[in-house]
């Protein structure tokens, strides 16, 4: 049976050594631990250390690359590859892959992608699935676009906010049990 997949969002930006390099890598390696399949968009950064930690714990890892991206080739620790001819493509493909998704420190694609995910539940075009945003960064935005009405009671059922990448596994499960 395949793992259940879980996508992580970031920032393609961050390198070795930096600190979100680091939570991402310490996230991929508690989901490869626990047996899901770390699904990313394939590239550097964030991406990049979430598949390199869940390959060192001998993890599941697939990255969806869009061939938009003709200069970047997919990081070396991807098991497995799927190739997308648009943004809106590899967009769709991370999201329908996955029944979880964890969001760390990212610019505008990342809050897209996790828009995206709480548009598609609240319009029921996708089943209600864990949203767990990883940093003080995204507790504050989550806060204030709960205080302006942005996001709603049903979008914070699966939405959860967490401060270490330790945390996600418990959080991820709490909703996975909640739904049940």
């Amino acid at each position: 049976m395949e793992p259940t997949s879980v996508a992580v969002f970031g920032s393609s930006e961050t390198i070795e050594g930096e600190r979100l390099y680091d939570d991402a890598r310490r996230l991929g390696r508690a989901l490869g631990a626990a047996g899901y399949r770390v699904v990313t968009g394939g590239y550097g950064g964030v991406m990049e250390a979430a598949s390199r930690g869940a390959a060192e714990v001998g993890g599941a890892t697939l990255g969806v690359i869009s061939t938009v991206f003709r200069a970047r080739t997919p990081n070396r620790f991807l098991a497995q590859v799927l190739s997308t001819p648009s943004l809106h493509e590899r967009t769709r493909a991370l999201i329908e892959l996955s029944q979880g998704y964890v969001v760390l420190w990212g610019k505008s694609g990342t809050l897209a992608e996790a828009t995206l995910v709480w548009a598609l539940t609240r319009a029921e075009s996708l089943d209600a699935r864990p949203v767990i945003v990883l940093g003080d960064a995204w507790a504050r935005l989550v806060g204030l676009l709960t205080a302006e009405g942005m996001l709603e009671e049903r979008d914070l059922r699966t939405t959860r906010c967490v401060r270490s990448p330790d945390e996600v596994i418990a959080a991820l499960r709490d909703v996975w049990r909640e739904r049940e």
